[in-house]
């Protein structure tokens, strides 16, 4: 299913990663590849959103090294370390990357609550790519070789919180939010700027990463009466099944999907659940980036799922790394030339150009979507 894997040479480097993407001979030999560690969610609650990341930095990489790879020749290898979700694994695995298998880069950060503590391990020793977190700490700090994809919640909460108020105009709303650094910040975010626009914020029920039963928090949901319910979900799972619990308690009102969180596979997974519902994602997969097309045919050729956000966020850290190094002169390890040039240069990717601040935060468009017939589609006024 993965394909394009690199052995590594040592039985016991196997054990703890598991290289991907180009098979070096003959001359490409003489260049060593550029190791990049993906750390991400292969285990736990949020594998289905780790398979996603993998298989779209698989895929990139696929794609670049086929037309010759990067700094004159250099294949791109991806080794990937499990964090399962956890900060402390996350950690760990940060360390063993850097320190026992000595990677040249690292794309990580998936979750919010991995992302703060893996951060504080990266920091100022190797640039890191952090993907579909949005908390704000993550970047706000301002580590020199910490940079992120995604937006924040509040950049997610600003551009969503309007196409709720404009367009889906509920009378009232109540939250489901998970209950960590970022489901707390969610409902933080969107109670003061939906009751801001006049909005009325009913209540809300928090739940734990690990909880597979939702019923009694959904039922309490449905006696507050609000013309709307607010899911703020992390993973795939637990989602699907929130979605479908919402249903069958036998509410009648709107579903408001958590921005960056749809996905082909949750549709498929509610079933008729998410029909008609809202969501915000910087991904489309109509979009007209020159290279979303050759990724997409990669992607659609080496696996069975459909491209995603997640997919597309873990084909956006490869494209970065690989500019970065490119725009720096070809050394993966010219830390504070890659920071210099992905900071002041426009960098083209699957969801269009992105561009960094000083302190690594990207911006990129965001766009409403909408599940229609059991597809994910643009919402265009």
């Amino acid at each position: 299913m993965f394909g394009r894997r690199t052995l590594l040479a040592a039985a016991a480097t196997l054990a703890l990663a598991i290289p991907v993407a180009g098979i070096t001979t003959g001359a490409q030999a003489q260049q060593p590849p550029v190791r990049i560690a993906l750390i991400g969610p292969m285990s736990g609650t949020g594998a289905f959103e780790g398979q996603l990341g993998l298989e779209g930095a698989q895929a990139m990489a696929a794609v670049i090294n086929a037309k010759g790879g990067v700094a004159g020749g250099r294949k791109i290898e991806l080794l990937t370390y499990d964090d399962k979700g956890s900060p402390e694994d996350g950690v760990s695995a940060a360390k063993r990357a850097m320190e026992q298998d000595n990677v040249d880069m690292i794309i990580g950060g998936w979750f919010s609550a991995v992302a703060l503590s893996m951060k504080e391990v990266t920091r100022d020793k190797i640039i890191t790519v952090m993907t579909s977190s949005q908390h704000p700490k993550v970047t706000e700090e301002g580590h020199k070789y910490l940079f992120r994809l995604n937006a924040t919640s509040a950049m997610m909460s600003e551009f969503y919180s309007k196409a709720i108020c404009d367009r889906i105009k509920p009378k009232s709303i109540a939250f489901m939010n998970v209950n960590d650094d970022w489901g707390r910040l969610e409902l933080e975010n969107y109670t003061k700027l939906l009751t801001a626009c006049g909005i009325e914020v009913k209540g809300h029920e928090f739940y734990n990463r690990t909880d597979t039963d939702f019923t009694t928090a959904l039922t309490k949901l449905k006696s507050l009466n609000a013309d709307a319910i607010y899911v703020a979900a992390i993973n795939t799972s637990q989602g699907a099944t929130i979605y479908r619990q919402i249903k069958q308690t036998g509410y009648r009102g709107k579903v408001i999907a958590s921005a960056g969180n749809m996905n082909p596979k949750l549709v498929e997974l509610s079933g008729n659940s998410l029909e008609q519902v809202y969501s915000a994602s910087p991904f489309t997969a109509d979009g007209s980036a020159p290279s979303l097309k050759p990724w997409l045919a990669e992607y659609s050729k080496d696996y069975k799922n459909d491209p995603s956000f997640i997919a597309a966020l873990g084909a956006q850290a490869v494209q970065v790394l690989a500019f970065g190094i490119d725009a720096a002169g070809g050394d993966p390890r010219a830390y504070d030339k890659i920071a210099a040039a992905l900071k002041s240069q426009t960098v083209p990717t699957v969801m269009g150009e992105l561009h960094f601040s000083d302190k690594g935060q990207a911006s990129q468009a965001i766009h409403l979507v909408q599940v229609q017939k059991k597809q994910i589609v643009s919402v265009r006024d």
